[in-house]
């Protein structure tokens, strides 16, 4: 069983096996919480007479209790998948960015030595390619920290491989 892990855990992966996963914590814990609230108001009409509010028609409280239920099992499966899989991952060999709709299929993948810069602005990272295109990173689902540590790690990464001369002819 492994133990969390800290610096003097981390020196054992090799190199090239390390990188940063950021994950759309910030709209998983959204979606999460917004579960949490609809399954509480589901369990609060199913705890409430129903006497009281529909003496005579039950069934109106059994479809309010459905109408809070089932987006509750979308946001909770939804808000556990942001918590869980990455949007983007920095690597040794380069930045992969994963779409939260059918991420096998729609991946995209560039290469450090494709990438000319990076540049911040707001909430979104652009990076700007070699061949003249530029590939659009939305950061609004990461939260603010998270977003920092993404454009510091990709313009550090950078900036290292710009004054080493590294995938230049």
């Amino acid at each position: 069983m492994k133990t969390g892990l800290g610096v003097d855990d981390i020196r054992h992966i090799p190199v090239q096996e390390r990188e940063l996963r950021f994950t759309r914590n910030r709209a998983g814990t959204f979606l999460t919480g917004s579960a949490f609230l609809l399954i509480a108001i589901a369990g609060f009409l199913q705890l409430a007479e129903h006497g009281t509010i529909t003496p005579y028609l039950p069934a109106p409280l059994w479809a309010m209790q459905a109408a809070a239920l089932i987006p509750a099992v979308l946001f909770l499966y939804l808000g556990l998948r942001c918590l869980k899989h990455a949007a983007v991952i920095v690597t040794p060999l380069g930045v992969e960015i994963l779409p939260f709709v059918r991420p096998r299929h729609t991946m995209r993948w560039h290469l450090w030595q494709q990438i000319c810069s990076a540049e911040r602005d707001g909430t979104r990272l652009t990076l700007r390619l070699a061949d003249g295109t530029n590939t659009i990173i939305g950061m609004a689902p990461l939260t603010a920290s998270s977003r920092d540590m993404l454009v510091h790690a990709v313009q550090a990464r950078l900036n290292s491989l710009h004054q080493s001369g590294y995938g230049k002819a």
